[in-house]
């Protein structure tokens, strides 16, 4: 793992704004769109580049403004396609639908068991399982799970496309309200 993530240190400040490198995209972008997804209603963090720059470009500015999120995302993202290669035989990106959404839910349920309270042996317990479950890439992925959720959540709610969607004006909100108990008449 150590080389490996040594290795795409070096590729580091490609095509987009310079955190990722472009086998993470690859998967960034893979997790992203299981976290939000699109259905034919409503848009999904795909269509966030319709308004915006793309989805991608905003999760790593995200990312290159914090050296912990870095080495949460280099470790995890990594994990993720070990995992994939182990259990499945196949980086996660390459995977069907399917086969991501229940390695993704297996990274949420690993980090809701490690995190989950109880008494110091349980805790203790849950920690010494864990490591011995980072061989495998589930450690480190149920790791990233937390944060690359929240990230991709962030990503979209302040997208100018979920805020058409939800008919919401965003800020600054140039043209203000004249009472805030009626709506505002365009």
């Amino acid at each position: 793992m150590e080389k490996e993530l040594a290795r795409r240190d070096t590729q580091r400040g490609g095509k987009y704004l310079g955190w990722f490198t472009a086998e993470e995209v690859v998967l960034a972008e893979a997790l992203a769109t299981l976290i939000v997804p699109s259905a034919e209603e409503t848009p999904g963090i795909e269509e966030v580049g319709v308004l915006d720059p793309p989805a991608i470009v905003a999760l790593d500015n995200l990312v290159a403004k914090s050296s912990y999120h870095q080495h949460l995302y280099s470790h995890g993202l990594l994990a993720f396609d070990a995992w994939a290669l182990k259990e499945l035989g196949r980086k996660f990106a390459e995977l069907p639908k399917e086969e991501q959404i229940m390695l993704f839910r297996a990274a949420q349920h690993n980090y809701e068991h490690w995190t989950a309270g109880g008494s110091a042996l349980k805790k203790a317990w849950h920690r010494l399982r864990a490591l011995c479950q980072a061989r495998n890439g589930s450690f480190f992925a149920a790791q990233l799970y937390p944060q690359i959720r929240d990230d991709c959540f962030r990503v979209f709610y302040t997208s100018r496309v979920s805020w058409t969607w939800l008919q919401y004006d965003g800020p600054p909100m140039d043209k203000g309200y004249s009472s805030l108990a009626t709506p505002r008449e365009d």
